[in-house]
């Protein structure tokens, strides 16, 4: 059974992220399997971007971005989760953490009703099926 469980979430939208993580919890119940959430903020390693963001513009999205995926994991998750807040192009990041932290399920969200989709939508949770080293759980609709 899985021990590890990567479950990738976006902060700003705290509904779906809940409904992620739920389901993810419910696996994790079966085999005592460790949770970790990580919501990842978009690099600003443009040329255009990055001339006009600061050192002290990035540090301060960082630090946001960590205050509200910890918000997030006080008010919805149990024991056994860590989260951690990663930097760069989701699918990329997202797969290096899996391989890194070891995980054996990663759980993403795919919407296909939505026009415009979620961070953790469409495009990155089919390269993230794609080219992840271990099994992908992709749950669709979990807001019906």
């Amino acid at each position: 059974m899985f021990k590890k469980i990567l479950v990738p979430i976006d902060v700003d939208y705290p509904k779906t992220s809940k409904a992620v993580y739920d389901n993810a919890a419910d696996i994790a119940k079966l085999s005592g399997a460790e949770i970790r959430l990580v919501s990842v903020m978009p690099g600003f390693s443009m040329p255009i971007v990055a001339s006009f963001v600061t050192e002290e513009m990035k540090q301060e999205a960082q630090k946001e971005f960590k205050k509200a995926l910890k918000e997030f994991t006080d008010k919805n998750c149990g024991e056994n989760v860590s989260a951690k807040v990663l930097v760069g192009r989701n699918h990329e990041i997202i797969l290096k953490m899996a391989e890194k932290w070891d995980a054996d399920l990663i759980v993403v969200y795919h919407n296909h009703r939505r026009k415009v989709n979620e961070a953790f939508s469409q495009n990155c949770a089919q390269k993230i099926v794609k080219r992840a080293n271990c099994s992908v759980l992709r749950l669709r609709n979990v807001l019906s």
